[in-house]
């Protein structure tokens, strides 16, 4: 004997649930920004203005004249170097109303400041990028631009680390100048097999090979010829790279004092780090009588950037077509 149909489904039930809302919100896609971490920070205080002097001083040449007996001579002047960082204020914020507060299936909120977090730290990284990319377009030594058809190789890498050394330009804190590339233009540097290339350099040392392996890790794409390289694309990108239809990516490598940043008093800036203010409102005002706003999340900060002040530019930018784009 066969069972009989159900007599109760669920497109005969008006209360039957048709979706159920997840209440964790999936991961945002997000740049990896790496730029801020570029800079040398100086703060700024409180009750200073918004623009702060820095300066350096011109090297002293050697001196291959030999001393005169009995003759004291002259004494030699000092040269300094001059800039100024002029800091510009960043101000957004996010507002809640009180339904939204009270009814969501999520801590919108929070959600919301970490959404703004990312907003201020990828303009902060967006206009380090500008003021690098500016200072390269009128600084011929800056610049290693190569032609259509070509790619970021190890070669490459190396040039711009011995271009700075031969500038006297200090690598820093740890050692190494610090490298911000593409992820596109990171697939050709780890796919470059020629001879002293990454695979070349990689597979015969026996602490590396294994990487080539693991891949990529937290962004940090490896050191070739001093040079710590991270991935991130929010770097520069130029259309119709020499003429032809390919787009470029601008790669920089920094070394120490390349470019000065500052804020006001202790604003953190960073992605990691990103200080953003959340603010509950529990009482009425007379721009909301009602108190249908409830919260709020924002930024405001001062923050600017300047080159090393001698004119000498502490840094590289590689502009080059990837072999995916």
């Amino acid at each position: 004997m066969a069972w009989p149909n159900a007599s109760v489904v669920s497109s005969g039930l008006g209360a039957y649930p048709t979706v159920y809302y997840d209440r964790k919100a999936l991961d945002t896609l997000r740049n990896n920004l790496y730029l801020y971490p570029a800079l040398e920070l100086k703060q700024m205080p409180d009750m200073s203005g918004v623009a702060m002097q820095i300066f350096n001083y011109t090297a002293l040449a050697a001196n291959t004249s030999a001393a005169t007996e009995g003759t004291p001579g002259n004494g030699i002047s000092l040269t300094q170097n001059t800039a100024t960082i002029n800091l510009s204020q960043y101000v957004d914020y996010v507002s809640f109303s009180d339904k939204v507060v009270m009814t969501a299936i999520s801590d919108t909120v929070t959600e919301g400041a970490e959404e703004l977090g990312y907003r201020g730290a990828l303009s902060v990284d967006t206009v380090i990028r500008e003021a690098v990319d500016t200072n390269a377009n009128t600084t011929a030594a800056a610049r290693i631009d190569k032609n259509d058809g070509t790619y970021l190789t190890a070669s490459v890498v190396r040039n711009a680390a011995m271009s700075l050394r031969s500038a006297n330009i200090k690598t820093k804190d740890n050692g190494l100048f610090y490298g911000v590339i593409h992820s596109l233009q990171a697939f050709d540097l780890i796919n470059d097999s020629a001879a002293g290339g990454w695979i070349d350099l990689m597979k015969y040392t026996d602490g590396n090979a294994g990487k080539l392996q693991d891949g990529i890790r937290a962004n940090r794409i490896g050191v070739i010829a001093g040079v710590e390289l991270f991935e991130s694309n929010n770097v520069k990108s130029y259309a119709n790279w020499q003429s032809s239809t390919h787009t470029a990516y601008g790669a920089l490598v920094f070394g120490k004092n390349a470019f000065i940043g500052s804020s006001l008093g202790k604003t953190q800036l960073g992605q990691k780090n990103f200080s953003v203010r959340v603010s509950k409102f529990k009482t009425e005002t007379v721009a909301d009588p009602a108190s249908q706003v409830a919260a709020a999340a924002s930024y405001n900060f001062f923050f600017g950037l300047v080159a090393r002040p001698d004119g000498t530019p502490g840094y590289r930018r590689i502009r080059c077509e990837s072999s995916l784009s």
